[in-house]
């Protein structure tokens, strides 16, 4: 019986050493310590990139690639998958990622390896005595976890359950692989959406004892970069990566892969796998996706290359939808709690003006009361309780009205004449309080100002128009802050209006219109000089640059400290006198090592040692034009830089 059991177990050896690349030998105890035969890998696109897939594993088999790497998947995904091996050997795989915004990521995956028709034979006394076949398969169930723990860095973990089953013999093992993947946290510059990966495979090795053959899975390293290129403003993803292997008593073994996504929807990959050259590509529509790839695995004297499909299925919402949906709900929250708070506000204003206005009131300042209830009112037009105190306002100013009428009519001999007067004065009186109400305060003035010359000594109405004066001095002063606002904003037509409106407020106090006079003559200066700065820009885009030289002039006469018009002026009146006289001596050599390296892509360096020529030979027109030629690079490899942020994912 134990002689059967080897001859199994040597056909248990022979179908793993087939599959795997060479046998690692344990030193404890005799036992053989192999690869596993899943170290071929999971999924179609791992193996069409030369099976360099550690440091952006970008599909649902990234847990067996590095449990860390599951990190950069952003949709929640399902693969099976399906490798064509030799001799009726089938290989499969099922795997699940499910990302999460904040806990990392969960992986569930089932692999299965197996074949029939393996022979049973002993040795009876020198003969052979065929016993029938039986089959074979090893089975694997892993489950995985990865998150990210500080900008970029994530960790990663296996719990690998394995089985295997030769006829009647069986067999389990436990084991945990580690992995770690840095995604560098930068935003400019080559380093860029650069990524690295280490997977460390068995670092609690299972041990398989089928029948009387033990084994212990060797400690299985990989290392790996990627680096990703985003193209056509990010619609297309260009991968490019390297990865490192190594076991115990085998060579270092490399891997190189590169895949072109054309706006998720198809792709192209080749890779090298230890020597052997690599390819496959993927088609996706919608959420389905299928994946092929083929590589040589095992001894090409005996086997042909293998191929493996994988069917992919993606749902949910991708992790970057669901941060720009968080995002925006987390705006929306804001946007709830500022309305909130500027209702509260409006509220406590309501409140404040109320009680200023009540106590106003006692006081019998009808003005301050008449001012607090109206704005009041201006903020809740509905308010019944400020309706009502401005209409028992209005009724105490009168009846104190009606009081000094009878006191005048009783006190003077001119009764009709007084009498005259008293409507008069009322009538101007009633008018001021309209347009008061209306927040009118000049009209106010000057109804209240007619009433006062038929009743010089009034003294509520004196006061009211001083209290008017001194509203108006605000209502001015917060317009000259609004138009300096809208003029550094270039709204230069609502700056004018209000500029106006506050001239029509200031007309009944010469110094107040005065300071907005001058503000107007500022605001000027301001038209004038960018009327004229423009100008002297369309000009020397014609290339009128002696034109564009005067309208610079022009503006400078508005605002002489302004950088840009002195800067334009110089420059167009460079170029107004710019000559094609030969370079020589240092000019030259600064002519010449700017022209290397602008060639070699240094615009910076390029147009600083052109600027340095120019100081030499002002006025030429060539290091001229290589400026402005160099200028115009840096422009637009800004903008491609900005181009490229806005696209990436």
């Amino acid at each position: 019986m134990a002689k059967k059991l080897r001859s199994i177990a040597h056909l248990h050896i022979a179908l793993i050493f087939c599959l795997m690349h060479a046998p690692a030998v344990d030193a404890q105890n005799g036992a053989a310590g192999l690869e596993s035969p899943f170290s071929i890998g999971f999924g179609a696109r791992a193996i069409g990139m030369g099976s360099a897939a550690v440091a952006y594993p970008d599909d649902p088999s990234a847990f067996y690639w590095n449990p860390a790497g599951m990190v950069v998947i952003e949709q929640h995904g399902i693969e099976l998958s399906l490798t064509t091996l030799f001799e009726g050997t089938q290989y499969n795989f099922f795997g699940y990622v499910y990302p999460t915004m904040s806990s990392g990521a969960f992986g569930l995956g089932i692999a299965r390896i197996g074949t029939g028709g393996i022979g049973q034979r002993h040795w009876d006394n020198g003969i052979i005595i065929e016993e029938g076949d039986v089959g074979y398969w090893w089975g694997k169930l892993i489950v995985a976890y990865g998150v990210t723990v500080f900008k970029g860095l994530s960790l990663g973990v296996n719990l690998d359950v394995n089985r295997q089953v030769l006829g009647s013999f069986s067999t389990n093992g436990i084991g945990l692989d580690m992995g770690v993947h840095y995604a560098l946290p930068l935003e400019k510059g080559i380093l860029r959406n650069v990524y690295l990966g280490c997977s460390v495979d068995n670092v609690l090795s299972p041990r398989l004892k089928l029948g009387a053959f033990s084994e212990t899975l060797p400690v299985h390293v990989r290392w790996g970069l990627a680096k990703a290129f985003h193209l056509r403003g990010g619609a297309d993803r260009w991968l490019i990566l390297f990865d490192f292997e190594k076991y115990k008593h085998t060579k270092l073994g490399y891997h190189v892969g590169t895949e072109y996504g054309i706006g998720r929807m198809v792709y192209a990959r080749m890779g090298i796998d230890n020597g052997e050259t690599t390819f496959g590509g993927g088609l996706r529509f919608k959420n389905f996706q299928l994946d092929y790839g083929t590589s040589r695995i095992g001894d090409p004297t005996y086997f042909p290359r293998s191929h493996r499909f994988s069917l992919l299925f993606y749902f949910g919402t991708r992790i970057p939808e669901k941060k720009r949906l968080l995002e925006e709900r987390q705006r929306a929250e804001v946007q709830r709690r500022t309305d909130e708070r500027l209702e509260a506000e409006r509220q406590r204003r309501i409140e404040d003006g109320l009680r200023a206005a009540q106590e106003y009131f006692d006081r019998g300042d009808y003005f301050n009361a008449r001012l607090e209830f109206t704005r009041v009112l201006r903020e809740d037009p509905e308010n019944a309780e400020a309706r009502q105190m401005l209409d028992l306002t209005t009724a105490r100013e009168l009846e104190y009205q009606r009081e000094r009428d009878n006191a005048l009519m009783e006190s003077t001999r001119e009764k009709e004449q007084q009498r005259r007067d008293n409507i008069f004065v009322n009538r101007k009186y009633n008018e001021g309080l309209e347009a008061f109400e209306d927040l009118d305060f000049r009209r106010a003035i000057e109804k209240w100002e007619e009433a006062l010359e038929r009743d010089t000594d009034n003294e509520q109405i004196r006061n009211y128009i001083e209290q008017a004066r001194a509203e108006i001095e605000n209502e001015v002063n917060e317009g000259l802050a609004r138009a300096r606002q809208l003029a550094r904003q270039g709204n230069i037509s609502e700056a004018y209006k209000v500029l106006n409106n506050a001239n029509d407020q200031s007309a009944v106090n010469p110094g107040l219109r005065a300071r907005v006079i001058r503000e107007i003559e500022n605001l000027d200066k301001v038209v004038n000089y960018l009327r004229n700065y423009q100008e002297g820009q369309q000009r020397e885009a014609r290339g009128d640059y002696e034109g564009a030289a005067e309208s610079y002039k022009k503006a400078l006469e508005y605002i002489p400290s302004d950088d840009r018009a002195q800067e334009g002026y110089r420059k167009a009146l460079a170029r107004s006198q710019s000559t094609v006289k030969e370079l020589t001596g240092e000019a030259k050599d600064r002519y010449t090592e700017g022209l290397q390296l602008y060639t070699e892509g240094k615009y910076e360096e390029a147009k600083k040692a052109w600027e340095e020529a120019l100081k030499i030979a002002p006025n030429n027109i060539r290091i001229l034009n290589a400026i402005e030629s160099a200028k115009r690079k840096l422009e637009l490899y800004k903008k491609k830089e900005k181009d490229t942020e806005k696209g990436d994912v």
